[in-house]
């Protein structure tokens, strides 16, 4: 039986699939519209993200600004009276402040060059609006402050952004004071070749004297003077007897005698404290604390792993550059974290030898230091007390070491500063040490490494508008 096939019509069939095609172009264009508008939202989001985050920056720059004249007054050319620290507070500052606050807007930033950041590509990219000095309200502050800096940064497109930071003196070492090239609270047994330029030298107890050959060329530096509590002890070199005077005020009887000064009165050389817990409140605060085991092993931080361990001293302390370096500050804790202990049981002995690096800042160490050799340090240019620059060779240390423990130099390490060492500075090295004398009246530590005059104790990022 033959069977017969339905005829399809071709034409609705070419209308339904323009109906499906129009329908999928519309779902189409639909879809295009949709992530056309949604890019572009995105892209006007991000802009506005972007100019936020600038006004943002802009803002935190004010505060640095104010921390900046801070650590340098004379950058706020207008009064370089207005940023001076007395050693505790900025009182022409804290007055111009008063009860109602000081204000920089953005005419007097703009006069000052200092409003505008640009971006790499040299267009505006933000800008410091205004800056706002204000007194603390001891009512209401949720942290005591010196005073608070309230700064308001714009980024384009209208966007702005206010923060407020409270602000509190840092702790930071702006000076140091020393009257003496070397200072031991024990005995100083320099021996060997040792020297002592433009200053003096003090022990608590007996000096072993450096050879007598080596001290001739000392006898035109009238500030190369020896004093100790107990003896001045010479070597053989000396064949015959030096007299040494007893006071300052005797006269030598011979060329030498001028330069030595024993038997001084219990009390009469008074060793500067160097306060544990002072110096590593500093070290703490400025991120530059160390710790020690017994072994002698230095960590950064205090966390005592193997990733944190220092592979050697002037390995970790040594600048580079030292010329252009500002003065560092460390601070190497004792084996159990507490004051050095008066038999010395708490200090571990670092051992290390010199390589072509040199330090360059003040140095608090709560342990025993033995310096194999100074190895080839840099050359630094000293200043006389006269005031005349001289370019010393081999300068193992610009600045000061204070040594809880004993001090042993072994080598020719040079000294521009000044060394102190608690329990005794021994050794049989040739080290020539030369008294910085800005120690006499206070030694200005840039700061740098040693953190800002000014810290911020809170940061909000959403203040109050009002």
């Amino acid at each position: 039986m033959k069977r017969h096939r339905l005829p399809i019509r071709s034409g609705r069939r070419r209308g339904m699939m323009l109906a499906v095609t129009l329908v999928l172009m519309t779902l189409i264009a639909l879809g295009s519209l949709w992530m056309t508008r949604t890019l572009l939202d995105q892209q006007r989001l991000n802009k506005r993200l972007r100019n936020f985050s600038r006004a943002f920056y802009a803002a935190e720059g004010g505060v640095a600004l104010v921390i900046g004249w801070g650590n340098h007054p004379e950058d706020y050319t207008p009064n370089t009276n207005l940023f001076q620290f007395n050693g505790s507070t900025f009182p022409n500052l804290v007055a111009a402040i008063g009860g109602s606050g000081l204000m920089f807007d953005s005419d007097a930033l703009h006069d000052l060059g200092i409003d505008t950041l640009s971006s790499k590509y040299s267009y505006d990219s933000a800008r410091i609006k205004q800056v706002e000095l204000l007194p603390p309200d001891p009512s209401h502050d949720p942290v005591s402050c010196l005073f608070k800096v309230r700064s308001t940064g714009w980024g384009a497109d209208g966007v702005e952004k206010t923060i407020l930071a409270y602000l509190q003196p840092n702790i930071s070492l702006t000076t140091i004071q020393l009257p003496a090239a070397l200072i031991s609270n024990n005995i100083a047994a320099i021996g060997g070749n040792s020297r002592i330029h433009w200053g003096e030298a003090w022990s608590i107890h007996n000096f072993s004297m450096i050879a007598r050959s080596q001290f001739t060329d000392l006898l035109g530096d009238s500030r190369a003077i020896y004093r100790t509590e107990g003896d001045i002890i010479f070597d053989s070199t000396w064949k015959e007897t030096v007299h040494v005077t007893r006071a300052a005020d005797q006269p030598g009887l011979d060329s030498y005698a001028p330069h030595f000064f024993q038997h001084l009165p219990a009390g009469s050389l008074v060793v500067p404290e160097f306060d544990y817990q002072t110096f590593k409140d500093i070290a703490v605060a400025n991120g530059r604390y160390y710790s020690t085991d017994a072994a002698g092993n230095i960590y950064r931080g205090g966390i005592e792993d193997a990733a944190h361990r220092v592979v050697g001293f002037l390995a970790e302390f040594g600048v580079p550059n030292r010329a252009t370096a500002p003065y560092d500050f460390t601070f190497v804790d004792t084996i159990d974290g507490q004051p050095p202990a008066a038999d010395g049981s708490n200090l571990a002995t670092i051992n290390d030898s010199g390589n072509s690096l040199g330090l360059k800042g003040v140095y608090w160490i709560g342990a025993n230091l033995a310096m194999g050799g100074a190895g080839t340090p840099p050359s630094a240019v000293g200043v006389d007390p006269d005031g005349n620059p001289h370019t010393l060779s081999k300068i193992f240390l610009d600045g000061v070491l204070y040594g809880a423990g004993t001090i042993d130099f072994a080598g020719n390490p040079g000294v521009y500063g000044s060394i102190v060492a608690m329990r005794g500075f021994i050794g049989g090295g040739t080290p020539d040490i030369y008294y910085n004398s800005a120690l006499a009246s206070g030694l200005e530590i840039s700061h740098g490494n040693l953190g800002s005059i000014l810290k911020i104790a809170l940061f909000d990022a959403n203040p109050p508008t009002s």
